[in-house]
């Protein structure tokens, strides 16, 4: 896996593990902590600059070459989200495979 894909994976489990650890501190304690909450949107938003970035180079480049590979979030999209979200999610999953040489 190229480097600039695995970044997109790192981003996204981290997204996932801050979202987890804070619903978790708040579970245990019921004080809102703004520590992970920051963390979230933080590791987000690095999240979504890097796929567009990735997108971008991609049209322009033709690198990475596996950025195909990001399909798969878009299946926590289709599962995990649901209502309009899961919409995003279908055409992350299918576009991005799309783009499979």
């Amino acid at each position: 896996m190229e480097k600039q894909t695995k970044r997109n994976y790192i981003l996204f489990g981290l997204t996932i593990l801050s979202i987890v650890l804070h619903n978790a501190i708040y579970g245990v304690s019921k004080i809102e902590e703004p520590v992970f909450f920051l963390l979230t949107f933080i590791f987000a938003l690095g999240f979504v600059i890097s796929v567009v970035q990735n997108t971008i180079n991609y049209i322009r480049k033709g690198k990475p070459r596996d950025l195909w590979k990001l399909g798969w979030i878009g299946l926590f999209g289709l599962l995990g989200l649901g209502g309009s979200t899961g919409l995003f999610g279908f055409f992350g999953f299918f576009g991005f495979f799309g783009a499979k040489k």
